[in-house]
């Protein structure tokens, strides 16, 4: 898989233009931004690390993690995500990309859970998926035919009615307002990243979950390595819509928090060396300083850049992560 089969540059570059228009737009009530304490740790000991298009970036003293701090109030972010030009148009780029999304990203995510599932001993009665967008990874992973139930979860009227229409059973809201009990498998895919109160969101989870039902979630990791790398040249770093950045340490400190038992983690991302080999072939990124890796990501690219990216995924250092907990009554 390439970057440019799910992220096309002509439809990055329109869509990075309409982002800026939606900063300006809530950048204009900076004064209604609310500072808090750390996603991960609730540790009110932070520092401020950069500032990117108009928004804070700190990172807590106790654990690490990075997010944007003061940041959008929850009545801000709701009427961001409700108005914006920006995600108005990435749901146009993920209908274009679906047939490649779907061949390159969602086979193996439903893969993946029902491995998963397996491995820690899951019942199999009830899957959610929250935030299930157009609903390709619920279509994938009933093709396995292993849950007697998959409902999916999304708050958008037009997502939902696109799950409707590939006849899922779809619940058009938020999980905080689900009355759903006992599920088996709870999945939620580069979601947390963008809340408000990822503990809220994650404690009302674990309400939702069986005895020792799986919670299941992807997520950057802070921590991986082209984000280590490209700092604040990285796309991740990006408001208001990504708001917390975690790491395997400091996800697990949040999700023990919450009632978790944290049982794998794993970062098995492909994009890692593409994306930092694109900022050195455009410029934005200088090796001159270092030999070893721009013989990587330069003079060897063809025999080492794969084998890299290998090393990434096997240490748990690539900037893609998933996580998977157990509910502990």
């Amino acid at each position: 898989m390439k970057e440019e089969d799910i992220r096309p540059t002509h439809l990055i570059t329109e869509n990075q233009i309409l982002l800026q228009r939606d900063i300006d737009k809530i950048i204009e009530k900076k004064d209604n931004f609310i500072v808090v304490p750390c996603p991960a740790c609730d540790s009110k000991k932070f520092k401020s690390i950069f500032e990117k298009q108009n928004f804070n970036f700190v990172i807590c003293e106790d654990c690490q993690t990075i997010f944007i701090n003061p940041r959008p109030s929850q009545v801000l972010l709701n009427n961001f995500y409700e108005n914006s030009e920006c995600i108005k148009h990435w749901k146009n780029i993920f209908k274009e990309t679906e047939s490649i999304r779907r061949k390159e990203i969602f086979v193996s995510r439903a893969q993946t859970v029902v491995e998963l599932a397996k491995k820690f001993h899951n019942d199999f009665k009830l899957l959610v998926d929250v935030g299930a967008g157009f609903g390709t990874f619920c279509e994938e992973i009933k093709k396995y035919d292993v849950f007697k139930k998959i409902v999916a979860i999304e708050p958008s009227h037009d997502l939902a009615e696109v799950c409707r229409s590939k006849n899922l059973e779809i619940q058009e809201t938020f999980i905080e307002h689900t009355k759903l009990k006992n599920v088996s498998v709870l999945t939620n895919f580069e979601l947390i990243e963008h809340l408000f109160n990822p503990k809220d969101f994650v404690v009302a989870c674990k309400e939702s979950l069986n005895k020792n039902g799986l919670f299941i979630i992807t997520t950057p990791n802070v921590k991986g390595f082209d984000m280590i790398t490209l700092g604040k040249q990285a796309s991740s770093f990006q408001g208001p819509n990504h708001l917390n950045y975690f790491h395997p340490k400091s996800i697990t400190i949040l999700l023990e928090r919450a009632g978790f038992e944290v049982l794998e983690i794993l970062t098995p991302g492909k994009l890692d060396v593409e994306i930092v080999r694109k900022n050195v072939l455009t410029g934005n990124l200088n090796l001159d300083d270092y030999p070893f890796l721009k013989r990587i990501f330069l003079e060897d690219w063809n025999t080492l850049g794969s084998n890299f990216q290998k090393f990434l995924i096997d240490n748990k250092l690539s900037s893609h992560m998933w996580i998977v907990a157990k509910n502990r009554p």
